[in-house]
């Protein structure tokens, strides 16, 4: 007396091109914001002779 249930993944549409789009743009831009936030937070070496320097300097 048990009828049969037949489960089956539900049909998920394919993303478009604007959600495809929108999906790299943020990941890209997450992965920005992290390389701006460590050019912030780890220390550059810093050379002795910079370019600005090295500009106005006469021999």
């Amino acid at each position: 007396m048990a009828a049969e249930v037949h489960f089956s993944p539900p049909e998920i549409p394919e993303p478009t091109l604007m959600e495809n789009v929108l999906r790299y743009g943020l990941f890209f831009g997450a992965v920005f914001q992290l390389l701006c936030v460590l050019a912030i937070i780890l220390p550059v070496s810093k050379s002795p002779k910079t370019v600005s320097s090295a500009l106005f300097e006469r021999d």
